[in-house]
């Protein structure tokens, strides 16, 4: 069962991410290939290098695994960051400022959707236990996190790098 399980979720995120590349792709050209090729490389690096360290590991419900992370997640990141960058960009705003709300929009997705769904609900990963959890200090009833601080900053900064890397190519391009 595990096995459909990654099957499925790696055929659900490269798909969308398909979809998400090509949209992206009818804006700003071959660019976007280097943009998707960097996420999958620096998303299924650091995930392996990370997952590896002890904060977390992921579970064999995952089914399909390249080392120690589950094949879908690295295609997961193209499609979240490129998703957030089209939704500010097809919401009107100028690209600077889709550049920044993707990295919002990333936080919320994983705060709201992702950690919550994946980790805390199915068990996909799991955390290391920290006593009263990593964010101690708030009341328990407002301790809605799931993971470290610095899980949220990644989900925060690698949409916003990665789609500023995409924008810089585009205007260096365009500047030659």
């Amino acid at each position: 069962m595990s096995k459909v399980l990654g099957v499925s979720l790696t055929l659900l995120f490269v798909t969308l991410g398909s979809v998400t590349a090509y949209m992206l792709w009818q804006m700003f050209g071959w660019f976007v290939g280097v943009q998707v090729v960097a996420i999958l490389v620096i998303a299924a690096y650091g995930e392996h290098y990370v997952s590896g360290r002890g904060y977390y590991h992921y579970t064999p419900i995952n089914g399909l695994f390249i080392g120690r992370v589950p094949a879908y997640i690295p295609f997961m990141w193209v499609f979240v960051i490129q998703a957030t960058y089209l939704a500010g960009l097809l919401s009107g705003l100028i690209p600077e400022i889709a550049i920044l709300t993707s990295g919002a929009m990333g936080l919320c997705v994983d705060f709201l959707f992702v950690e919550p769904y994946f980790s805390r609900t199915k068990g996909f990963w799991l955390w290391k236990q920290v006593d009263r959890g990593y964010f101690a200090f708030l009341p328990p009833h407002l301790n809605r996190f799931t993971a470290p601080a610095g899980n949220y900053l990644v989900w925060l900064g690698f949409p916003a790098i990665l789609n500023w890397f995409l924008a810089a190519m585009v205007l260096i391009a365009r500047l030659l």
